[in-house]
């Protein structure tokens, strides 16, 4: 069982495990709270181990002085005295403070050991050479100045409690009196405990708040042994219960000995965590002053240099010439002149500031450096602006991709080559960042070039999306065919597609990636999309002149697309309903939009044609409801009620082109002026019928008999001429009739005259071959009189009661002697201006003669 253990080694190093089994092995967990710690410090080679191993009976190795004066304890040790048997005495001898073996560069341990020695101990003794008292470095105040305002930040001592006794061993005792010795002893203490910082709760504190400072002598160890021999004998009884101004501090308010590892190791962590006791030596302070003063002058040549001053000046404004070397000489001319001056002090202080002042000359002239360099990026942007641009309009951006990025290497490699000029050597400043910037810079132009074309491009194919859309789709609005929509979606489709292919092959060496593209196409579709809807809605909003333009192309146009004359045999009824009908089918599809799949017959379309199902067969007398149940009867049981819906059922919003009720205000408009139309048609064509039944004047009649008196005498004695007459009558009539010339005339006399012509020849092969048939008839039937001449007889006893009999000849006499009537009384109406418009608002109504309709169907 060792006698003694290493507690905290010369490194400063905490032995945990030795301090453990040395307090387990030695009994000192026994004593629970029935124990002291005692420790002493010291210069090195004072007789501090020699003190504790007379006075305490330990066993700490002493210096052997016949092989010369050196360290000899390093660390801390801990002992337990073996003469104190009452309480369990720990002593801790400390390493000696101001050794040659530290120097003066590492004095941080002996101010930590001390420290660690005044938290831990109860009692420290304080070794002092007789002849140090009255010395600032000799008595070892620095390092107690120091120990104390430490311990007073960490340790926050509470005032007036057990206080630690600092006992003051003056050795080798000489003839000046102890009172005095005391005395100056005790001064300095104080003075020193009021020059030291403390926390403010301590600042009128004074040193005995805290500690008991005692003082003792002890003669020369080899001039007067026994005498100290026989002094540390009474100083060992101080330590004990009998001893006189006993020393003492064992009691139950200590920690138990038990905590004791766990205790020293946490105050010797916070100790060596604690900076302010990394003071430095003294000619490392000195060489910290003077070597910043060297650093701070080099500095303010560098900044006071009026050519400095000029460049710095200018750096923001202009590009300046051979800048880098220039300022390169400035730095080493800063960094030689700190080199020369500084030579003399410690190396690693001068090192340190060397290194610091390169940091600062760096940042003094990074600031003109980056300026120089922002202006080289800009000059280089401003260039590849102005070449990029030549390169539009010298339409070489054909291959804008290529183009671009064989530009932007040049400008570069242009800069790269240019920065050499403005790098400083000797410093740690480098072009990474700008032309990090200046690339950056050239993809952002780039690409805000490739932006604006891309939307010139698209601005451009947009425009004639919209006239490939316009054309057709307007045409469609004009006509609505049965799939309408289909159509308008096919036309959408074939121009999206078109326009997508040409902006495809316009952008086509611009590089676009897939998303670019396709985003792209999305536009033109969502252009596309706003064309047709805006088409859409403009029909919408004119759905009335729609419906009137659709129901007139129906109503007043044949199948040949010319007007109709309204000849008697016109079934005005049926065609104002046909074409109302065709009114409500293009109000139907104009009030939502739908898909390009749709046949037709959806809720919609189904409740307006219920809606307009009555309008459209009562609106005209004499219409029949037959054909009108059969195209909507089915539907009806599937409609809704449109004349109280306020929203068309499962349709969204945005699809409604014509809310329910505006497609009951459109067609009650539609059907106010439709019926003027229809009643127009009804009285030119009772006009016309009237105008046929109309004969020649009196006074006519008799200026033909009076001039043609000698004529007819001729052809009435010429059988022959009669008969000529009778046949060019006949065929005349016929050809009228069958040219159509009241008809033909009112489209125009050139017009008329035209078209009478091209129909000559194919009018008079058809009258021919019905003369003949009639011919053929009329002499098979003369046969068969001659054949039969009594049933023949009886026949014509008969013709009385017969009713109306005639010949196929006379047939067509009066089937053209119906048509003249009705060509001249559509020619009659023309002249008179009935039937010019479709409103004829100002037109007074005729009566309606139903007789005289009978009678012309009858006839």
């Amino acid at each position: 069982m060792a006698d003694c253990c290493q507690v905290i080694d010369g490194d400063g190093v905490f032995q945990e495990n030795n301090l453990s089994n040395f307090v387990g092995e030695h009994g000192v967990i026994d004593a629970r709270a029935n124990y002291q710690v005692v420790a002493i410090m010291g210069p090195q080679s004072s007789g501090k181990s020699t003190l504790m191993n007379h006075v305490f009976g330990t066993s700490f190795q002493e210096m052997d002085a016949m092989t010369g004066r050196h360290q000899t304890t390093k660390g801390v040790w801990l002992a337990k005295s073996p003469k104190i048997s009452d309480t369990c005495t720990l002593i801790l001898d400390l390493e000696g403070s101001d050794g040659r073996e530290r120097g003066e560069d590492d004095t941080n341990f002996e101010r930590q050991s001390a420290l660690f020695a005044l938290a831990v101990a109860d009692v420290l003794l304080i070794n002092v050479w007789c002849h140090d008292i009255g010395r600032e470095q000799g008595s070892g105040k620095p390092l107690m100045k120091t120990i104390f305002q430490v311990n007073l930040k960490l340790f926050a001592p509470e005032p007036n409690r057990q206080k630690t006794i600092l006992l003051f061993v003056i050795r080798d005792k000489s003839k000046t009196p102890l009172p005095k010795l005391i005395e100056v002893l005790s001064d300095d203490v104080d003075k020193m405990w009021d020059t030291i910082s403390k926390p403010p709760q301590y600042a009128n504190s004074k040193i005995h708040d805290f500690f008991e400072v005692k003082y003792t002598a002890l003669p020369h160890y080899e001039d007067k042994y026994e005498d100290f021999i026989a002094d540390t004998v009474v100083l060992r009884r101080r330590f004990t219960q009998e001893g006189d101004g006993s020393l003492l501090r064992a009691g139950d308010d200590k920690l138990p000995a038990d905590s004791l590892v766990l205790s020293t190791k946490q105050i010797w962590d916070v100790i060596k965590s604690q900076k302010d006791l990394n003071l430095p030596a003294h000619k490392v302070m000195v060489a910290n002053i003077r070597c910043n003063e060297i650093k701070l002058d080099q500095l303010r040549n560098l900044t006071s240099d009026q050519a400095w001053q000029s460049m710095a000046q200018d750096s923001s404004s202009r590009l300046i010439r051979d800048f880098g070397r220039h300022s390169a000489a400035l730095v080493d001319s800063c960094m030689k002149g700190y080199e020369v001056e500084a030579m003399y002090f410690d190396s690693n202080v001068r090192t340190e500031h060397q290194a610091d002042l390169q940091a600062k000359l760096t940042a003094t002239v990074s600031g003109p450096f980056k300026a120089q360099l922002n202006l080289l990026v800009a000059e280089l942007m401003v260039k590849f602006d102005k070449d990029f641009r030549l390169a539009i309009l010298d339409n070489l951006l054909g291959a804008f991709a290529a183009t671009a990025e064989k530009m932007s290497r040049d400008t570069l490699a242009a800069f790269d080559e240019r920065v050499q000029e403005f790098l400083v050597t000797g410093t740690d400043l480098t072009a990474d960042e700008a032309r990090d910037k200046l690339a950056v810079e050239l993809h952002e132009h780039i690409e805000r070039c490739k932006h604006l074309a891309t939307k010139e491009a698209l601005h451009a194919i947009e425009g004639e999306l919209t006239k490939i859309i316009a054309v057709p789709a307007v045409e469609l609005l004009q006509t609505f065919p049965q799939n309408l929509w289909s159509k308008l979606d096919s036309v959408r489709k074939q121009a999206t597609a078109s326009s997508s292919r040409d902006l495809q092959q316009r952008l086509s060496g611009y590089a676009l990636t897939a998303e670019e593209q396709k985003s792209l196409v999305s536009k033109l579709a969502a252009a596309a999309d706003k064309k047709l809807g805006d088409l859409l809605q403009e029909a919408a909003l004119t759905r009335v002149a729609k419906m009137r333009d659709v129901f007139n192309n129906r109503f007043q146009l044949d199948e040949h697309g010319t007007p109709r004359t309204w000849r008697p045999k016109d079934n005005i009824p049926q065609l104002a309903r046909q074409a109302r009908r065709e009114a409500a089918r293009v109000l139907a599809l104009l009030a939502v939009k739908r898909s390009a799949d749709y046949a037709g017959g959806d809720a919609v379309e189904t409740a307006i044609m219920n809606m307009v199902k009555k309008d459209i067969d009562d609106a005209v007398p004499g219409s029949s409801n037959s054909s009108t149940a059969a195209d909507c009867g089915s539907s009806s049981r599937d409609s809704f009620e449109l004349a109280t819906a306020t929203h068309w059922p499962d349709v969204k919003q945005e699809r409604v082109l014509i809310a329910p009720h505006e497609a009951r205000l459109a067609w009650r408009e539609f059907m106010s002026a439709s019926a003027l139309s229809v009643q127009q048609a009804q009285m030119t064509q009772q006009a016309n019928l009237m105008a046929g039944k109309r004969s020649a004047p009196i006074w006519a009649l008799l200026a033909i008999v009076f001039l043609g008196w000698n004529e007819f005498m001729v052809v009435l004695w010429n059988p022959l001429y009669l008969i000529i007459g009778a046949v060019l009558f006949i065929l005349g009539r016929q050809m009228y009739g069958e040219l159509d010339v009241d008809a033909e005339l009112q489209r125009g006399p050139i017009m008329g005259l035209i078209n009478i012509y091209h129909k000559l020849g194919g009018v008079l092969h058809k009258v021919a071959v019905q003369n003949v048939e009639a011919a053929q008839h009329l002499g098979g039937a003369l046969v068969e009189m001659v054949q039969n001449p009594q049933h023949h007889d009886g026949g014509r006893e008969q013709a009385p009661h017969s009713g109306n009999t005639s010949t196929p000849l006379q047939d067509g006499a009066v089937v053209h002697h119906q048509q003249r009537m009705q060509h001249q009384s559509a020619a009659g109406l023309k002249q008179r201006g009935a039937g010019s418009g479709q409103d004829g608002m100002q037109m007074t109504q005729l009566p309606h003669d139903d007789g005289v309709l009978d009678n012309e169907k009858d006839a």
